[in-house]
């Protein structure tokens, strides 16, 4: 039997701010209730990764923890990946990797939520 990912679960202290935050994405939540939110995109990959790749793409990286599990979100080119970094850190994300040409073919760039989830920003080089 195969089992699918159907859910990724992020924990935050504030929805409104959440809301705020992932808007920037285009991300529409929708409540689950009054204690929790959702966005249902078309796809989801999640990768499993030793720590010595992680350091490779995020300079950032410490060491397993909270926190150190990234969602890649899909931009369509690199300026998109520069443009949405930009956005999301004026919306008050950390800066974890700023946007780079990877050696793996893609614009790449990693920000911390306002909860300290982290979000890869990806686009391939052309």
């Amino acid at each position: 039997m195969s089992h699918s990912v159907v859910q990724v679960n992020f924990i935050v202290s504030d929805l409104a701010r959440t809301r705020e935050f992932y808007a920037h994405l285009g991300w529409e939540l929708l409540a689950m209730g009054d204690r929790a939110a959702r966005f249902s995109g078309d796809d989801l990959v999640v990768a499993f990764h030793l720590p010595e790749f992680a350091q490779a793409w995020d300079s950032a990286y410490c060491g397993a923890r909270g926190g150190s599990t990234v969602i890649d979100v899909d931009c369509d080119d690199a300026s998109e990946v520069d443009a949405t970094f930009a956005s999301l850190v004026d919306a008050g994300a950390r800066a974890r990797q700023h946007p780079n040409d990877t050696f793996f073919g893609a614009r790449y760039a990693v920000v911390e939520d306002p909860d300290g989830n982290l979000l890869g920003l990806k686009a391939p080089l052309t």
